[in-house]
């Protein structure tokens, strides 16, 4: 590991962690040694070790890289410019239950997507990611090399979802082999946990509340245990997710989550979205968000992926107001945690009906201090010394962050990720005014997408339930001509 002293100064502000919360230091300066930051404040000492390397941050706002709980690398660019403006009113307007056996590629043509995603998480603030997938070796490899820090969860699920006709949700259960995924999850763990320079943990990740078992919970909760590894699983995530938990079990996910051992410090609920109470859940039951709270399990908060289906979080102060730590995640496409940031601010304001709820630093504190406190980690989200050289410097001089009175606000809502002039993770420079250095090649990198992509959209008639092209499925928004002449 190289132990080379690096500073950044002239700065505009350095968001500092005082040991308690987020503070404004203003014309501050950084210091990170090999991998591990020994120095925030006013003016790095004289007397001190003389910096090897020194970062002009041409009056940058510098801040804690974007700890991102819940994304899905790999499926990420497969609904980009296709399931938006869709959905089908047969399941309650989500999207999730026809995408999903449409959007599907070859083995061979995987990494393209996935090697996609990683770099587009990357160039955007996700310094760490908690990917839920496939979780190959060869995905594990192609992701460490890309500098990134990620917790990856292979999938272990016992069930999938189908349609045989756009309003019935079919469950198609193979639980022998959500045993055997858990099993090569455990070996996954073995091999890789605490790899590249500890950059890459594994974690578990049993899919949906409602496409597992309680006895194979409770072996999840068994591993978890036996492992140390940390568990993520979607709830109330959907309305027919909802209703199939309280029809089978007579509880809410929550509850039902809690009675299998999936609870508490060490796990995550990806969106828990729709608990009782929610505009379009219907149930009125108590006790539902109390006892995540009292569990201390946490929420992963992805708003966009919501957005488009036209619902929203209800909302995440009264989440935090009862105690729920929430992060925030990017979940499919784009890979944009201050898009999600902005998204949440908007969308919390909105939901509560007032512009005094959602604020910037609510859901600034969600991106950093939120998401490590899921991880259990007190080294990542913050800018301090012990802290890992996680690091983000954002340019502000330009149109969408002047005049810089607060950086947060400036940020959450008028900033933009192409403002990431440099991004530091591990202390090792990653991307350099928007260039991924360790990427050659993005040209053939979207090229091979792009081809990809459209084998993928010529198989959707042979997927779709009723038959239907991907033009038939997601009509373009304007009509497709070929003239010469208007």
């Amino acid at each position: 590991m190289d132990s080379k002293l690096t500073l950044i100064k002239n700065t505009s502000f350095v968001v500092a962690y005082d040991g308690k919360e987020h503070v404004l230091l203003k014309n501050g300066e950084v210091a990170f040694k090999g991998n591990e930051i020994v120095y925030v404040g006013k003016s790095y000492p004289a007397d001190a070790e003389r910096p090897d390397t020194v970062v002009d941050a041409e009056n940058g706002l510098v801040i804690p890289g974007f700890v991102n709980i819940h994304c899905h690398i790999y499926g990420s660019p497969l609904e980009r410019g296709f399931f938006e403006d869709t959905s089908n009113p047969w399941f309650y307007m989500s999207g999730l239950y026809d995408s999903l056996q449409i959007r599907t590629v070859p083995p061979e043509e995987q990494m393209r997507f996935f090697r996609f995603s990683t770099h587009e998480a990357l160039r955007k603030g996700s310094t760490t990611v908690f990917d839920m997938g496939m979780g190959s070796e060869e995905m594990i490899r192609a992701m460490a090399e890309t500098g990134i820090r990620a917790y990856v969860a292979p999938a272990s699920v016992c069930a999938s979802y189908s349609t045989d006709n756009g309003h019935l949700v079919k469950y198609n259960w193979d639980v022998d082999r959500g045993y055997a995924r858990l099993e090569n999850t455990i070996r996954t763990h073995e091999k890789f946990h605490g790899s590249y320079n500890d950059r890459v943990r594994i974690a578990l990740y049993p899919g949906q509340v409602d496409t597992g078992t309680p006895e194979f919970f409770r072996d999840v909760r068994k591993a978890a245990d036996q492992t140390g590894m940390l568990v993520q699983v979607h709830a109330a995530q959907a309305i027919i997710e909802y209703q199939q938990i309280v029809e089978r079990y007579g509880m809410t996910p929550a509850a039902f989550l809690d009675s299998c051992g999936l609870s508490g410090p060490d796990v995550l609920y990806g969106h828990y979205i729709f608990p009782s109470g929610h505009t379009v859940n219907a149930f009125q039951l108590e006790g539902e968000l109390e006892l995540i709270a009292s569990t201390g399990t946490h929420v992963a908060h992805c708003p966009w992926v919501f957005c488009k289906d036209g619902t929203v979080m209800e909302s995440i102060d009264r989440y935090r107001a009862l105690g729920i730590n929430i992060g925030l995640g990017t979940d499919s496409t784009p890979q944009d945690m201050l898009a999600e940031m902005k998204l949440a601010a908007i969308c919390g304001k909105i939901a509560e009906r007032t512009p005094l709820k959602a604020s910037a630093a609510t859901v600034f504190n969600a991106a950093t201090l939120g998401g490590a406190a899921a991880l259990g980690r007190d080294d990542l989200g913050r800018l301090a010394k012990g802290a890992k050289a996680d690091i983000i410097v954002v340019g502000t001089n330009n149109s969408q962050m002047c005049p810089l009175r607060d950086p947060i606000k400036a940020l959450v809502y008028s900033g933009m990720s192409s403002d990431f002039t440099k991004i530091f993770v591990d202390g090792e420079l990653l991307v350099d005014d928007g260039c991924l250095l360790k990427e050659k090649d993005e040209t053939t990198l979207r090229r091979d997408l792009q081809q990809s992509a459209e084998a993928m959209y010529a198989r959707v008639k042979e997927k779709h339930w009723d038959g239907k092209s991907h033009t038939e499925l997601a009509p373009m928004s304007f009509p497709v001509v070929d003239s010469d002449s208007f």
